[in-house]
């Protein structure tokens, strides 16, 4: 099918455009041959263009959807510049993809933001994968270079190339952390360190900012990295190309000088910068020129610490940094310098400038011979020197030549410095890696020397690039075996052989500086004539200053002024003189290292010379063109002894370059700006396009194109492509045929494409109109489909639709006939009904009359009868109301005049009482006086008394008148007297009735008080129901807040224990890290002592292994290699105790944290409760006594209980004794008699044997635990002592018949051998007797071993051997558990029981779990036992060494890894649970406590042995991921379990080669879980091992899912979640989902991911369904499988950006986000201690082992 059949309307094509350089349009008309009508897209313009042949101007065609963003652009059916220009744009800004393949070429596009694509898990994620089975990635080329030079040996080369500010430099320093990661055995040496540290140093003093790069590398770089034979890097070399001199004096607007000045002066203040005298960088000329000091986000002093510990690690003394510093700074001095014009055309320079004397210090330099040569120059003439003063403008050109000069050369000493710090000692190099950073073709309004350099590098560079394409395109031609014809491509020699040919243009430009008097113009003009003829040279048409050069991308224009200046690069010999004579001695180093440069490259030179000599290595070329390589080479070596220009030396530079990089398998990054702006994701087609096409993008797309640029294997093109073949011309089983018929069928020119090996080739366009017919195709079978399908629908909908109709005519025929009857039928009954009712009705009427007539009667007449009664009541109660009123009125008028009466009676009794009162009143006043007289008086009588007594003799005689005045007196007293009681009886009676005038106002006072209070309770009452309302709310709304408070504190205490348990789980992870490390440098220390063949200083390859070894290892070496488990443990002993005391104080905060949160809960509660309980208060006293007493109600509950429970269970087991020894007797004769019956019964041995066995445990068992029982019984009653008794007597007969048994046994010789005379007496003779005796022997031997033996008398029947037989129960009575090994055979016991032990004779049907771990402990006991601490120290360490030295060995073995971590836990078992330790001590049986150590402490050894256990453990999980590795992508990513789902609709990746699966998986885990069963391995250890060896799966899918485009489509989904659903069930079959360890949700991720293919994803509502499903995933993870989510067909749409950002809005990508999983992230294993049973007295070493040398205690 011609090109132009392809071109219908509706034809999707390109068109040319300005601004866009290509737009989208489609095609309106074709008329071939004549013009064809395209419409844009966008604009709706229609253009028409006039053709003048099919195919000379044809629009391009447009690719399918499906192939627009495809990972490589020479898969798509059309390549031209358009389709890589587009497919490119979508990618990078819809997908913000930077990574494409253009055939072997990775383009990457610089992004301007810091993107998640560089961790270590994605370097994990790209190791061992093929290129092309990832998404585009530098890891990607990494690994395959890395892959390539592993499995075939060859060197191998990265070419980095760009413009600048495209990311050159980050893409180089990528490529080196990739080699220095996966090269350094998962840890970074010395060695790998060293060379990532060249970089910070190289960035500072080589990269400076620029107009379009802030981080712009000014000169070409190549590292080659060195790798040994075990591919590891071993050192390293590092290449410089054309420094840019020039900016060192010079910067253009908004750029910097190098960092190295500007990071100096960022840190001038530090004490030891203080004597460079560094200010500002705006105060140096030559730091201010281009105004742009600082660089957002960039920090010169944390760049230049970096830099500075950069160089510590290289080996860079202090005192050379400080001399690097003092020169860099004395250039910036320098600068400063002022030099003033003289008259006499010379110049001269103030004495007394202080940048003279601060430069001529800080380079070591008189101030008068500097200021004197910075002004003058020396000329020779014969044997005469003559010194000549410079001008001004000289001057100046010679100040700043000599600071170009300086920095140059300090430049290439610090190259040689790290080249000495990276270079391989041992010269053990086998192979190298080199990575070239050289920049890319430049082409601006003014071109110079620099640009003429670069240019010519690239020509160089695209033309080995171009002929490598051009080899592994016709490779793969011949590989696949097709018949081809060689491809016609560009090749640029004409305008390589213009620039260096012999009088080429660096070939005169070194003749004209060789000249005295040579200028840019005379130079300029000699081209003009020896190249005028040249198809690559041009001279403009006007100005004679230019000339042009046509490269393979572009016309460049240069401008001649400065070529031969900048080519000579000349210093003053007096400058160089000057410097020689420094003070500082290193400035001979720093001269010296141009010179070494030189020297070097001239040996290198002569060395490829002789090899070319000898082979024919080097690029590919015809063989007319190998005479004029070696010619170049003899040239370029013959211009080595002239004087070296910088052409010369740059040509020489880059001929070495080619010559290196021809020898290697070359891989090539292209790094495209995508704008000028710096906008993060901008695209500008124009500026991408032009650097396309200039880095060689679009020649390899050309080259593609020429040939067969589409494959596909047969099963992919048979599985998509089938379709378009008839099905009766499809054969099953043969895809080849089918790809055949297919291709005959449809292509009718068979150059359209090829038959391969394993593939088809087609050319340009092919695959592109399969897709076209196949949408086609499937378009017609939709609509046949549709249209039978709808033609069906409406077959179906008319039958369905008669049907219903019939029906429902029917359905209403029957409802009208039924009416119809109905309506009769209602007619006759209604007639009926109408007759019976109305003569019911007139027969209720007539009723009704009736009855009414007759009530009416007698209600009248009852009317009348009862009005007549109520006149004859009304007239006899009226006369009983007038008898009751007359009397009641006379009754009033009675009482109403007695009242009068009295009334009157009062008033005159009252008016009397007046009078009276008054009189009284009176009275009361003359008493009152009287009283005060008679006072007197009495004073008076007195008075007169005492007279009268002294004066008795002398008036005697008037002693009779005295008695009558006495009398009188007596009377008057009466009188008064008698007025006094009058007086009172007024008085209390006025009391009275003032008392009762006040009773009275009380009362009206308290009837008042009563009103207020009860009108006041009833406002208190509305107020307080108002009140109590307003309180029901605060009391809802308190218990609220008491809720929200109690919840809020719950979920602070349950925060609060997560936060805990989170940092106890990190401090373990991370203990186990550091296990996990020291395991590693044992195992590094091991593999030098192997290395050494046990001497440390006799093998120099031991050394300097040991010298890279990181510097923490110095403990473990140090330690010696005696005891690895105890010496380099001993810091870490003491590091790791530290943590444990930090983790139980915080533990014991925690634990008051909780505590105090719990009091606070109950103080809560206590106020919630006084809250309901009508809100009264409580104050802090009593909630504090409310608390103790609630506390002591607790506790004294908690005693009685406890006492309850004591004596109940003292009773109880005082009954339980009682039975049991009632029980015993019986029992012991019913199992002598079942013994003698059974074994009688029984002709197998084995079976009586395994009888035996089973009865004696059961009455061993029985019988000592009813005796532990008994010795705790307190004899506290008589019937307890006769009890006891009782048990005694019993206890003897048990023994007396366990003698009984044993006596028995020496009936084993006779049964053996058939000797009846050996028997005992009292036996019978025959052979089942024998047998018997022979059984009840052996278990006779069980029963006495668990009795401890007997010291009961034999009876007479066993008297025989009582001798021969004592001595052996004596031994076994004393055997208690222990073994003791002496100091001499501790080597014997690890030989036997560690190193050399075979596990089968430990391990099977009948013996113990953990018999090795028990056989050591055993040895431990005895010598805790004897109490000799140095010895369990050497037995202990000898054990842990052994066990570490086993695994080591053997730790690809999981068998042997598995036993051991099961041994390695009842080892640490039983140190823990017989430690003697409180915690454990307690919770085991009585009898098993007398196994516990006695004196020791051996916690710091079991840590030693938890250490050891985690080491094993993940050994174990490494043997495991590496077992499922290869299994995990193809059985569950790239596999189809589903039967008749196709799920690969694209591309020509292999996949699942090898026939991987599911079920493959799913064998392999239970294999190991089968193992580790076997072993004895606790279930719990054993989930957390599959936990996570489950979350190493979950990371390797994710990873390989996120980084894999094809795997990401609907179909594919499903595939993935129905595999991971068989891993799933699996676990849970497996009892694995548990509680207490959940496995599954380990894989959270990549379900939730397969289950995001699956989801609908077309608008908002559907991104917030996502969001809340795929919570496991964060937003990194979910916009990438977004963006990479593919249609399978044309018929399905990508995801909406839409949806992506509304992804993007609703969860916002976190800061420290990670869009990979780490697959080696370890999660913490934890060695929950549980008790166990164990008799270490019935333990004895197998004799397999021959443990002959250990002895019984």
């Amino acid at each position: 099918m011609t090109d132009a059949k392809l071109y219908s309307k509706g034809t999707r094509v390109w068109l040319a455009d300005k601004e866009e350089v290509w737009a989208s349009g489609n095609v309106v008309s074709f008329s071939p041959g004549e013009n064809i009508v395209v419409k844009h897209e966008e604009t709706g313009k229609e253009t028409k263009i006039i053709l003048k042949n099919e195919k000379g101007t044809l629009p391009p065609l447009r690719n399918p959807d499906i192939l627009t963003m495809e990972n490589n652009l020479t898969t798509m059916s059309y390549l031209h510049e358009p389709a890589v220009l587009h497919s490119l744009y979508k990618r990078f800004t819809e997908s913000n993809t930077i990574y494409t393949y253009c055939g072997i070429v990775l383009v990457a596009i610089n992004p301007y933001q810091d993107i998640p694509l560089y961790g270590n898990e994605m370097i994990w994620a790209y190791k061992d994968q093929q290129i092309g089975q990832l998404d585009p990635h530098i890891y990607a080329i990494s690994e395959d270079a890395y892959s390539e030079m592993t499995t075939l040996g060859r060197n191998q080369s990265i070419i980095v190339s760009g413009e600048s500010g495209a990311g050159k430099t980050v893409s180089a320093k990528y490529a080196m952390r990739y080699f220095a990661t996966v090269a350094g055995n998962e840890k970074e040496t010395a060695i790998e360190r060293r060379i990532l540290s060249t970089n910070p140093i190289m960035e500072a003093l080589g990269n400076a900012k620029t107009i379009r790069n802030d981080n712009s590398s000014r000169f070409g770089k190549y590292v080659e990295l060195e790798f040994d034979k075990q591919q590891n890097i071993v050192g390293a070399h590092i290449c410089t190309y054309l420094l840019e001199k020039s900016r060192v004096v010079f910067q253009t607007a908004n750029e910097r000088n190098y960092h190295i000045f500007y990071q100096l002066c960022a840190v001038r203040d530090l004490p030891e910068m203080k004597r460079l005298h560094l200010r500002h960088p705006d105060e140096f000329y030559f730091t201010n020129q281009g105004a742009a000091p600082v660089i957002d986000h960039v920090d010169d002093t944390e760049q230049f610490y970096e830099m500075s510990e950069a160089m510590f690690n290289l080996g860079i003394t202090e005192e050379q940094q400080m001399f690097l510093y003092s020169v860099l700074a004395g250039v910036l001095h320098m600068g400063n310098i002022v030099i003033t014009e003289e008259r006499n055309d010379s110049c001269s320079i103030n004495i007394e400038d202080e940048h003279l004397v601060l430069s001529a210090e800080l380079l070591g330099l008189e101030v008068e011979n500097l200021r004197k040569w910075l002004c003058h120059k020396t000329l020779k003439a014969r044997n005469e020197t003559v010194v000549m003063g410079l001008k001004k403008k000289d001057a100046e050109a010679g100040k700043h030549a000599f600071a170009k000069h300086i920095y140059a050369s300090c430049f290439l000493w610090i190259v040689k410095l790290l080249n000495n710090a990276l270079s391989c000692t041992k010269n053990n190099a086998i192979n190298f890696i080199g990575i070239l950073d050289i920049y890319g073709f430049e082409m601006f309004e003014e071109n110079s020397f620099e640009q003429f350099c670069i240019n010519y590098a690239n020509e160089k560079l695209q033309q080995q690039f171009n002929q490598h394409v051009f080899k592994l395109e016709q490779a793969e031609y011949v590989k696949e075996e097709i018949t081809w014809s060689f491809i016609d491509f560009y090749d640029n020699q004409p305008c390589i052989d213009l620039i260096e040919r012999k009088l080429g243009i660096i070939d005169l430009l070194d003749e004209q500086c060789r000249m005295n008097r040579g200028t840019d113009e005379d130079w300029i003009q000699i081209l003009y004539r020896q190249h005028k003829e040249c198809p690559h040279f041009q001279q403009p048409k006007t100005g004679m200053e230019q000339f042009v050069i046509v490269h393979y991308a572009d016309k460049v224009s240069y401008t001649c002024h400065g070529f031969i200046s900048k080519n000579l690069d000349s210093v003053n010999d007096s400058h160089i003189a000057l410097l020689r004579e420094s003070t500082f001695s290193n400035f001979k180093a720093v001269l010296d290292a141009k010179s070494d440069l030189e020297s070097r490259n001239k040996k290198k030179l002569e060395d490829s010379m002789g090899v070319f000599a000898n082979t024919e290595h080097g690029v590919i070329t015809s063989p007319k063109k190998v005479p004029q390589n070696k010619l170049r080479k003899q040239s370029t070596a013959s211009t080595l002894n002239r004087q070296r220009t910088v052409g010369a030396q740059f040509k020489t530079s880059l001929n070495l370059l080619m010559d290196a990089l021809s020898t290697t398998v070359p891989h090539f990054i292209r790094c495209i700006k995508p704008n000028d702006d710096k906008e993060s994701f901008g695209f500008v087609p124009t500026r991408v396009v032009q650097q396309l096409r200039a880095c060689g993008v679009i020649e390899t797309v050309r080259i593609s194109a020429a040939g067969y640029p589409s494959r596909w294997s047969y099963t992919e093109f048979n599985d998509r492509y089938t379709l378009l073949l008839h099905s009766s011309k499809i054969k099953k089983g043969d895809i080849m045929a089918n790809c055949r018929a297919v291709l005959t069928s449809i292509v009718s020119d068979e150059d359209k494409y090829q038959f391969g090996k394993t593939k088809i080739f087609f050319r340009a366009g092919q695959v592109a109109f399969f897709e076209k017919l196949r949408s086609e195709r499937q378009f017609s079978a939709c609509v046949n489909i549709q249209a039978h399908m709808r033609g069906w629908l409406a077959a179906v909908k008319y039958n369905r639709l008669r049907t219903s109709t019939l029906r429902v005519q029917t359905l209403v025929r029957g409802t009208l006939a039924r009416r119809l009857v109905q309506g009769l039928r209602e007619t006759r009954a209604s007639t009926n009904i109408q007759r019976h009712i109305r003569g019911w009705l007139q027969r209720k009427r007539y009723a009704r009359l009736q009855r009414t007539v007759l009530y009416l009667q007698s209600a009248y007449r009852g009317n009348v009868a009862r009005a007549e009664f109520l006149q004859v009541k009304y007239d006899v109660k009226a006369r009983i109301i007038q008898k009751h009123i007359r009397g009641w009125l006379a009754r009033c008028a009675y009482k109403e005049h007695v009242a009068k009466i009295v009334k009157i009676q009062s008033c005159i009794r009252r008016h009397l009482a007046k009078k009276q009162l008054k009189l009284l009143k009176v009275e009361a006043r003359s008493i009152g006086h009287f009283k005060k007289l008679n006072v007197k008086l009495e004073k008076r009588i007195f008075e007169l008394q005492m007279k009268n007594k002294s004066m008795a003799n002398e008036h005697a005689g008037y002693v009779g008148e005295t008695q009558e005045k006495l009398d009188e007196f007596s009377a008057v007293k009466q009188k008064l007297e008698q007025q006094s009681l009058t007086k009172a009886a007024l008085e209390k009676e006025l009391k009275d009735t003032a008392e009762e005038l006040k009773d009275l106002r009380k009362e009206h006072l308290k009837m008042k008080i009563e009103l207020s209070k009860r009108m006041k309770d009833e406002e208190e009452l509305i107020e307080l129901k108002e009140r109590v309302a307003l309180l029901e709310a605060e009391l809802a709304e308190s218990k609220e807040m008491v809720e929200k408070e109690r919840n809020l504190n719950s979920e602070r205490y349950e925060s609060m224990v997560k936060s805990m348990n989170a940092e106890i789980a990190s401090e373990r992870e991370h203990h186990q890290k550091l296990v996990i490390e020291n395991s590693n440098l044992l195992g590094q220390l091991q593999e030098l002592q192997e290395l050494t063949h046990g001497g440390w200083h006799d093998s120099d390859e031991a050394s300097s292994v040991l010298s890279e070894l990181p510097p923490d290892s110095g403990a473990v070496l140090s330690s010696g290699v005696t005891s690895p488990c105890t010496v380099p443990s001993v810091d870490k002993v003491a590091e790791l105790e530290m943590i444990r005391e930090k983790l139980m104080i915080e533990l014991n905060r925690a634990n008051k944290t909780i505590a105090e949160m719990k009091e606070n809960t109950l103080n809560k509660n206590v106020v919630e409760v006084n809250g309901d309980s009508n809100l009264i208060p409580i104050d802090d006293n009593e909630r504090k006594r409310m608390e103790e007493i609630i506390i002591e109600n607790v506790q004294l509950k908690e005693d009685l209980d406890r006492t309850t429970d004591e004596l109940m269970d003292s009773i109880d087991e005082q009954t339980l004794i009682r039975t049991k020894f009632d029980e015993m007797e019986s029992r012991l004769n019913l199992v002598k008699d079942a013994l003698i019956k059974d074994i009688g019964n029984t002709r197998n041995p084995r079976q009586a044997q395994d009888k035996i066995r089973s009865h004696l445990e059961q009455l061993r068992v029985a019988i000592f635990s009813d005796i532990a029982k008994f010795k705790k019984f307190n004899i506290k009653t008589e019937e307890d002592a006769v009890l006891q008794v009782k048990v005694e007597s019993l206890a003897g007969e048990n023994i007396r018949l366990l003698d009984e048994i044993s006596k028995l046994q020496n009936a084993l010789p006779s049964f053996l051998t058939g000797d009846s005379s050996s028997r005992p007496v009292g036996l019978p003779g025959t052979m089942a007797d024998r047998r018997n005796d022979f059984f009840i022997a052996y278990g006779s031997s069980l029963v006495r071993a668990s009795s401890g033996g007997s010291k009961e008398a034999p009876n007479k029947n066993t008297l025989v051997r009582q001798e021969s037989y004592s001595a052996v129960r004596q031994k076994k009575q004393e055997f208690r558990g222990m073994l003791a090994c002496k100091k001499a055979d501790d080597s014997k016991l690890v030989k036997k029981l560690i190193t050399q032990l075979k596990t089968e004779h430990v391990t099977g049907v009948g013996c113990v779990p953990g018999l090795t771990a028990h056989l050591m402990f055993m040895c431990v006991r005895y010598a805790d036992h004897c109490n000799d601490e140095t010895r369990i120290q050497e037995l202990l360490t000898a054990i842990i060494t052994g066990i570490t030295s086993a695994t080591r060995k053997q730790s690809k073995d999981p068998v042997i890894s598995t036993f051991w971590l099961s041994n390695c836990l009842s080892l640490l078992y039983d140190l823990t649970q017989f430690s003697g330790e409180e915690p454990y001590h307690s919770r085991i049986s009585p009898t098993m406590q007398e196994f516990a150590l006695k004196n020791y402490d051996l916690s710091d050894y079991r840590n030693l042995l938890s250490d050891q256990c985690v080491n094993i453990y993940h050994t174990i999980v490494k043997c495991i991921q590496t077992d499922i590795q290869p299994i995990l992508v193809p059985g569950m990513l790239e596999h189809d379990s589903i039967p008749g789902m196709n799920t690969t609709f694209s591309g020509a990746r292999k996949q699942n080669e090898k026939g991987y699966d599911t079920v493959m998986l799913v064998n392999r885990l239970q294999f190991y879980l089968q193992l580790m069963t076997s072993q004895h391995v606790s279930p719990v250890i054993v989930r957390q091992l599959f936990r996570q060896v489950l979350y190493y799966l979950n990371a390797t899918l994710l990873n390989n899912l996120i980084l894999r485009k094809d795997l990401c489509h609907w179909s594919k989904g499903i595939q993935i979640r129905y595999n991971l659903s068989q891993v799933e069930q699996w676990a849970r079959e497996q009892n694995l989902d548990v509680e207490d360890v959940d496995v599954l949700v380990a894989l959270n991720e990549i379900r939730q991911a397969s289950q995001l293919l699956q989801m609908n994803k077309s608008t908002p509502e559907h991104a917030a369904a996502i969001c809340e499903t795929c919570f496991s995933l964060n937003t990194l993870q979910l916009q990438k499988l977004l963006v990479l989510y593919s249609p399978s067909s044309e018929f399905e749409e990508r995801v909406p950006q839409s949806v992506i950002k509304y992804i993007l809005n609703y969860r916002p990508i976190e800061g420290g986000a990670k869009l990979m999983l780490d697959p080696n992230k370890i999660q913490t294993v934890n060695f929950t201690y549980q008790p166990f049973d164990v008799d270490f007295t019935l333990i004895s070493p197998p004799s397999g082992l021959r443990l002959n040398f250990l002895e019984k205690y």
